[in-house]
């Protein structure tokens, strides 16, 4: 068993309440429902709640707690997304509002933590037993000592997170083994002592030092851990987590200054391998910046356990990689660095280490696949590992889809998934910058097969500006086409950008002779995610060519004799001057990223 979060209903609607949860996947299957406990917590009360006839089920204040107490309703584990969307109802709910009438959230009575079995499937995995047992007399410890020294936070317990109480465990253990101990073993009223003082210590952390949720990532759930989370600064003792070890360290052996650097190494080992148990996870990695002003966008992504033998065996090594991370010496399907992140049935492999990897653009990908037609020509400037090209021969069933990618890590990926999604016989893969490997590619397929490509994406952060005259020049000449160009952009700029976005492409196609009299008509802007306060991702679908071509008609643009943007049904030209947004290139075709911050 083990303290989680849980929504509590009546008996008889408990069935109902699991069924529409797991519908919407919001049901936390690592756990059974269980009949509410006399010592469980109830956070917040759903005092609008309504039963199937519409009467309310609770008609004087407190007796969901009552009911919750006395094991007359049931607890029903859920994830923190349904918890979340719970809260936001009662909010609401307290507002008149009654949008979420039908749905589950009208079964709930009330919500809170409370131990839980571990399901039958989670039983017989053995890191889940693992965490079982290590969460569970972690909690339940430390709830039972508190009451005996009459520790005065007593509430404070079940406030601890999953992740607090593995660091709690951590430490006792830390504890356990480095104090003098009597032959009847660790002395039991220091150790209630210490245990009070560290919850409260992990309890104070703030989110950056010990953060209340893990992001986990790909189909083996490696674990990712941000970048300022339980991490050790030697040199500048003022991190919390190593302040915390260094105060433990020093209770340890009487000493201010005697502190063991070692052991704490150790110690953040042993944190990683009890969070990759509560998570199921098979390695744990720290999160790494990529460098805006790197060409390749490489990764910063580091791998922090499991460890290989030839940097275990040099302690020096092992303690800084144990604490930072690092890169395996080799690439591929075989090495400690590669994982596979499926998505709309999409396979997508690749070195975690070495290439980037954007949760969210997952709507995105699958937009862009869907807007594909299956005769289309379809050219992906800055393909990566094939975020959009695999969609556009998969969803889109894309007659080819030509890939450009220069970083050899990134193009190594894409093969490789191209092979894995049976699509590699109807793609190219074009390794280098391309704006100069298209122009070679160009002189060779004007052969009267077909005249360039229906739809480019450009799908290169924070700006793909460099990359439109090609573009431009690799578009259909007869009906010309569409390009799907992706931008970091300020949110109060969007509208100004469409238009910016529309003049400047239409500059560059008066610069060559068959394209003198294209126009450009941009008809959605979509927003990918916020990528910043007030700066977010978008992406501008803008088709590129002459206004009688059947493109547009087929988009349902009709009567447009200008180059403008289309927003909420309404076209609205696009003046002759625009003034550049904050994205734009500078005079000497550079984008500098101080003002996104």
């Amino acid at each position: 068993m083990a303290t989680t979060s849980v929504l509590y209903v009546h008996r008889r609607d408990a069935k109902t309440l699991k069924s529409r949860l797991e519908t919407e996947s919001l049901l936390d299957k690592r756990f059974r429902m269980i009949p509410s406990a006399s010592d469980a917590t109830v956070v917040l009360e759903n005092s609008t709640h309504h039963h199937n006839d519409g009467e309310s089920d609770l008609p004087t204040e407190g007796s969901a707690v009552d009911a919750i107490a006395s094991g007359k309703c049931i607890a029903v584990p859920v994830t923190d997304e349904c918890i979340g969307g719970f809260e936001t109802y009662i909010k609401e709910s307290s507002k008149a509002d009654t949008s979420g009438q039908g749905s589950w959230k009208t079964y709930a009575i009330a919500f809170g933590r409370q131990l839980c079995p571990f399901s039958t499937s989670a039983l017989g995995n053995q890191n889940h037993a693992r965490t079982s047992r290590l969460v569970q007399q972690t909690c339940e410890g430390m709830r039972t000592e508190k009451s005996k020294c009459n520790y005065q936070t007593a509430t404070k317990t079940t406030n601890l997170t999953n992740i607090q109480c593995v660091v709690v465990e951590t430490l006792v253990d830390y504890y356990t083994e480095n104090t003098k101990q009597s032959d009847n073993g660790v002395d039991q009223e220091e150790l209630v002592s210490f245990q009070a003082m560290l919850e409260t210590s992990v309890l104070s952390l703030s989110n950056k030092a010990c953060p209340k949720k893990l992001e986990v990532m790909g189909d083996d759930r490696t674990l990712v851990v941000p970048s300022t989370a339980f991490l050790l600064q030697e040199n500048e003792p003022t991190n919390e987590f190593h302040q915390l070890l260094i105060n433990i360290s020093s209770q340890i052996h009487n000493s201010p200054d005697k502190i063991d650097h070692p052991t704490m190494y150790k110690v953040q080992e042993k944190l990683w391998i009890n969070l990759a148990s509560l998570y199921q996870s098979p390695r744990v990695v720290r999160r790494g910046d990529i460098d805006p002003e790197s060409g390749v966008r490489e990764s910063g992504h580091r791998i922090l356990w499991p460890l290989p033998v030839s940097i275990t065996s040099s302690s020096n090594t092992a303690s800084q990689c144990t604490n930072h991370g690092y890169i395996p010496q080799s690439t591929g399907p075989d090495s400690s660095g590669w994982i596979t992140v499926t998505e709309h049935k999409i396979s997508q492999s690749f070195d975690l280490t070495r290439v980037m990897f954007s949760r969210g653009n997952v709507t995105e990908k699958k937009r862009f696949g869907l807007l594909v037609q299956p005769d289309e020509y379809v050219l992906d400037m800055y393909a990566g590992i094939g975020y959009y090209t695999l969609p556009a021969l998969i969803h889109g069933r894309a007659r080819h889809v030509t890939a450009c990618e220069w970083n050899p890590n990134a193009v190594f990926a894409l093969r490789h998934n191209l092979k894995a999604n049976r699509v590699d016989g109807r793609a190219t893969v074009l390794e280098g910058d391309c704006r100069l490997t298209l122009r070679a590619l160009m002189a060779n397929i004007i052969d009267g097969n077909h005249h360039y490509f229906d739809r480019i994406s450009l799908g290169l952060l924070p700006s793909s500006e460099g990359g439109w005259p090609i573009a431009i020049e690799c578009l259909n000449r007869d009906k010309g086409g569409w390009l799907h160009v992706h931008g970091n952009v300020a949110s109060t700029e969007r509208q100004q950008w469409a238009h910016w976005l529309c003049r400047s492409l239409v500059c560059i196609s008066k610069k060559n002779e068959y394209s003198i009299d294209w126009h450009a008509v941009c008809v959605h802007v979509e927003k990918v995610k916020s990528f910043a306060p007030k700066v977010d991702h978008y992406v501008a679908d803008v088709f590129v060519g002459p206004l009688k071509s059947p493109l547009l008609s087929e988009k349902g643009v009709e009567d447009v004799n200008t180059t403008g943007v289309l927003h909420s049904g309404v076209f609205t030209a696009t003046p002759l001057e625009v003034s550049a947004p904050s994205c734009a290139l500078d005079t000497e075709g550079v984008i500098h990223q101080k003002w996104m911050m």
